[in-house]
């Protein structure tokens, strides 16, 4: 059958800090070596050695960009993934306030990407929600929203706001977990869905079991179809390699699996 495409940008961006434990964790081998496999666009990691903004002068920043384009990859998004309890204690708000500010800076400066966070709506700090959209809207750049334990709650949140400062963010992985359907949640969260990733778990495994993909239970081919017709969704879809033991091998078999399903369609 002829592939199916809604025209959006479904190319693959590995996430950079899981790939770069290889390469001892440098990202700029590990920009080249994800340049090397075949992928075209790259999610960086605010929270990784050598890509924290505070680490990053206006001089270096431009190096990480020509270094990005030199090896031909697109700068995807970022991720901004810190422990979730961080967001409730407020000794540590100052600091997760000034770092998640310091992460949008970051995105404008290479070229206003998405900023991917894990926040939980419902518990966060209502001041501290209000610097995190300042600063999105602020830089011009998009935040999306990672809350899957409360996926139902974050699309209603989000309902409230600019699509153009905030959306939802979807990790199968997260969401399988839980014994919820990525695919149907992707279409329920409409034009609210900002960053798609792509990841794999067996339903109502333990969190921290993520999986190659294409060896859990997601339907590939089903969400692929579900994230190419999220109209208002931010390209590439984000690869996600958290939390497997080799993250360059399960690179190129989710690739495989990725490409297998648009021909498959």
């Amino acid at each position: 059958m002829a592939t199916l495409s809604h025209g959006s940008d479904l190319r693959l961006a590995p996430t950079l800090g899981p790939f770069a434990q290889g390469f001892g964790n440098s990202p700029r081998r590990a920009l080249t070596a994800i340049a090397a496999e075949g992928f075209s666009a790259v999610q960086l990691d605010a929270t990784l050695p050598g890509l924290r903004p505070r680490e990053l002068d206006t001089s270096a920043r431009r190096d990480l960009t020509a270094t990005a384009a030199r090896a031909n990859l697109v700068i995807a998004g970022i991720d901004f993934f810190i422990p979730v309890d961080h967001y409730r204690d407020p000794t540590h708000l100052d600091r997760v306030a000034t770092a998640a500010q310091g992460a949008c800076s970051l995105a404008a400066d290479l070229g206003r990407v998405p900023v991917s966070l894990n926040l939980p709506i419902d518990d966060c700090d209502p001041s501290l929600l209000d610097a995190l959209l300042a600063a999105a809207d602020r830089h011009g750049v998009p935040l999306a929203i990672h809350d899957e334990a409360n996926a139902s709650g974050l699309k209603a949140w989000l309902e409230q706001y600019d699509r153009a400062v905030v959306g939802a963010g979807l990790d199968p992985a997260a969401l399988l977990i839980r014994k919820q359907e990525p695919s149907g949640l992707a279409q329920s969260l409409g034009e609210t869905l900002c960053v798609a990733r792509l990841s794999d778990a067996s339903r109502g495994q333990a969190d921290g079991g993520r999986q190659v993909v294409g060896s859990g239970d997601l339907d590939v081919m089903s969400y692929r179809v579900s994230v190419d017709l999220a109209a208002s969704r931010k390209g590439p879809v984000v690869l996600d390699l958290r939390g497997l033991s080799n993250p360059v091998a399960a690179a190129r078999t989710a690739k495989a699996v990725w490409d297998q399903a648009a021909i498959s369609l």
